[in-house]
């Protein structure tokens, strides 16, 4: 490059960068700015419910095992041989009360009883020779001119009537019994009954009090409940044992086994002592024909749990569990829809929901109250109600 063009580019740079300067200045300053966003606070919306004091009846739950009311070891009361065996004798089968469930060879009790029945002839016979030799003593001893209370016994043959009468007493017992035993051979139902067990079988001999199988109580079953002290304290049982007997409690049952099924037991009976090992009581609930219903069959042993109704409690509140917080308060809406705490004192607990008492109602009644509260509530925060949800037109809460 010559020496010429060298100072001319030197004499036009600073003017092509004030150009530049400037032109980036009049960018800068030609843009408009940016319009400030205003900071929007997220309100909560809530779903809450309507209270007002009130009646409740809290539910207390427990569980227990199902037990037959009765159960019965069926075993022969003579001994021999199994002639047959009912096929009605089968587990699982409904027998009624005097059915035949076996029968024991019967050739030796019916000769005991014939043979019995023999020995009461002859005794009534040694019987009706003793009254005519008493009779005629009685009568010869008159004819001698004594007076007939002057007589020994032993003349009037007294000794000896008394025992031809005890002998036909003694054989009459002798023929009832042999035909009792005749009687037993025939094993029959004591009651009606599910047969749980059998062990009996055609040909064999058996003794006496040998099992043969085992039946359970058809019409009724019961099973056992234990309560806490705080549950007994809200019931009113029925001690029957003292006399004060009471209304008994119908308590609702239900098993894991058979879903959406229910089962009623009166708790009729309180046991009279305290388990020492976890300190409960013991009611007593009868199951009413537990195996009649094929929809309902309530086998021997389930586990059920059962909710029996307590005390009922006045101006306390029923409220969702959802809206218990530290099991020490609940939100409630204001006038304006801001939050206010509420203190509460919980009584009793159920499945979904609890019993309340509210000393210092923090708003007039009925209060809203916040079904399903935030961590992050705090005294005075406003909220939105659910959509469709106005005041006055709250979703009410039974109590």
């Amino acid at each position: 490059m010559s020496p010429g063009k060298k100072v001319l580019n030197l004499a036009f740079a600073p003017v092509v960068i004030g150009i530049a300067v400037a032109g980036t200045y009049l960018l800068i300053n030609s843009k408009k700015p940016k319009p400030s966003r205003e900071v929007r606070v997220a309100v909560p919306m809530v779903s809450v419910v309507e209270t007002a004091p009130g009646n409740a009846t809290p539910v207390v739950s427990t569980y227990g095992n199902v037990q037959s009311y009765y159960e019965t070891r069926i075993a022969g009361q003579v001994a021999g041989k199994l002639v047959s065996v009912s096929a009605g004798f089968d587990p699982g089968l409904a027998v009624k009360a005097g059915e035949v469930l076996a029968k024991i060879e019967d050739a030796d009790y019916k000769a005991a009883v014939a043979e019995r029945q023999s020995e009461l002839a002859a005794a009534r016979q040694t019987l009706a020779d003793e009254e005519a030799r008493s009779r005629i003593a009685a009568e010869d001893w008159q004819a001698s001119g004594r007076a007939l209370d002057t007589a020994p016994d032993f003349t009037l043959r007294k000794p000896q009537l008394a025992a031809a009468q005890a002998a036909v007493s003694a054989a009459e017992q002798a023929v009832d019994k042999a035909m009792l035993d005749l009687a037993r051979t025939e094993v029959r139902a004591p009651f009606d009954a599910i047969v749980q067990t059998r062990t009996a079988s055609p040909g064999n001999v058996v003794a006496v009090g040998e099992e043969l199988g085992t039946l359970v109580s058809r019409d009724k079953a019961e099973v056992r409940l234990p309560l806490t002290p705080d549950q007994v304290a809200s019931l009113d049982l029925p001690v029957a044992f003292i006399g004060s007997g009471g209304q008994p409690i119908t308590a609702v049952l239900r098993s894991p086994a058979r879903p959406g099924v229910e089962w009623k037991a009166e708790i009729r009976r309180t046991e009279a002592s305290i388990d020492s090992k976890n300190q409960v009581l013991y009611v007593i609930g009868e199951i009413a024909d537990p195996f009649d219903n094929p929809e309902a069959f309530l086998p021997v042993g389930t586990f059920v749990t059962a909710e029996l109704p307590g005390r009922v409690m006045k101006n306390v509140h029923t409220l969702p569990q959802t809206s218990l917080v530290n099991d020490a308060y609940v939100w409630v809406l204001g006038p304006d829809d801001g939050l206010l705490r509420q203190p509460v004192e919980r009584l009793s607990s159920t499945a979904g929901e609890f019993i309340a008492r509210i000393a210092d109602p923090v708003a007039e009644y009925p209060l809203e109250v916040v079904s399903r509260p935030l961590a992050s509530f705090r005294d005075g925060m406003q909220v939105r109600r659910t959509a469709g949800e106005e005041p006055g037109q709250s979703q009410s809460h039974g109590n």
